[in-house]
């Protein structure tokens, strides 16, 4: 599936993000017994999904047993497996190379706060350009929108439909 978004032209639809497809999601969950806190970036897995440790009610912590894991996402980051890819390409990036880079990761921030699991793997710099690499699908995406609305420029989204996999081109 091919999706193309040049300036000024409005939105085509997003795809969905299908969890059910992802290899590091345990398909049965991590159980109802305890809680699961990750060793890495100490996220919490509470009532099936995955949340910041603040976001956990205190009785909760004190009362259950916990299970130290690895979240899909650290999980992700260790065997560098990406599920979006955004590249940055043209003349523009060389000269605001630290202002895209504080953009984007402004931009996992916030995307972290909704859900832990987004995350960025790499950033790292290529002929022409750079390329960030991202834990799913949506993070790549929201990357593209940011950097087009901050920017301008063109950005192309494409999704592969037998696996989970964004690719983004940002162009200025």
């Amino acid at each position: 599936m091919k999706i193309k978004r040049i300036r000024g032209s409005k939105m085509v639809r997003k795809k969905g993000i299908d969890n059910e497809t992802d290899p590091y999601i345990p398909k049965k969950g991590l159980g109802s017994a305890g809680i699961s806190v990750c060793k890495a970036c100490k996220s919490v897995y509470h009532e099936k999904r995955w949340i910041h440790s603040t976001e956990v009610p205190q009785s909760v912590v004190a009362q259950r047993e916990k299970k130290i894991v690895l979240c899909p996402a650290c999980q992700k980051i260790r065997d560098k497996f990406a599920e979006g890819y955004v590249i940055i390409q043209g003349d523009f990036p060389k000269g605001h190379k630290e202002e895209i880079i504080n953009l984007v990761r402004n931009k996992e921030e916030h995307a972290m706060h909704f859900n832990p699991l987004d995350r960025i793997i790499e950033i790292r710099e290529k002929a022409g350009g750079m390329e960030v690499t991202t834990t799913t699908e949506n993070l790549a995406q929201r990357i593209g929108q940011i950097l087009e609305k901050s920017y301008d420029g063109e950005v192309e989204y494409k999704w592969s439909d037998d696996v989970k996999l964004a690719r983004v081109v940002w162009k200025r």
